[in-house]
């Protein structure tokens, strides 16, 4: 099967015949992950479809330019309003937050009560934040942990191969 937005693979062939993206939406990708099959341990019942990085449906004049990462939710009978839309400076600060609140080498992180974001970490921030932890960590954590470091490592090694300088 040949699809205009990824190459066909035996995971992915799946999504990609039977959900094909609503290309039609506003949010107008330059890139489409069919997310399905690699959703983790919600892969079987999965209704994220489609990762996407693209202009952004919110765009306006002065940011034309805009781009966002989307995560395609399928309900079953449509494409869910549910879908949800990031822009991308927000989806590092959320990577950042995760790094920073559960892994960040430090007293302070998720395991104990309260987690501390050093000025300047995002941007605009010219202060310490104290973030306290809400709630008990679940009991089931151990193993969420494991596959959580192993996603971060995977990105840690993509951005030393990447070009930011």
């Amino acid at each position: 099967m040949a699809s205009p937005l990824a190459k066909s693979t035996a995971e992915t062939a799946e999504t990609l015949l039977h959900y094909p993206p609503p290309t039609w939406l506003k949010h107008q990708a330059l890139f489409m992950l069919p997310y399905a099959p690699f959703d983790g341990p919600c892969s079987e019942h999965t209704d994220a479809k489609y990762l996407s990085i693209g202009l952004a449906q919110w765009r306006n004049e002065g940011d034309p330019d805009a781009l966002s990462a989307k995560v395609w939710r399928y309900s079953g009978e449509k494409w869910s309003r549910m879908s949800e839309e990031i822009p991308l400076p927000r989806l590092a600060d959320l990577c950042t937050l995760l790094v920073k609140t559960f892994y960040q080498d430090h007293p302070t992180n998720a395991v104990t009560p309260t987690a501390v974001i050093g000025a300047g970490t995002f941007e605009n921030q010219n202060e310490k934040i104290e973030l306290r932890r809400m709630n008990e960590l679940p009991e089931g954590f151990a193993k969420e942990n494991e596959r959580i470091k192993e996603r971060l490592r995977r990105l840690r090694d993509e951005l030393m191969a990447a070009n930011l300088d």
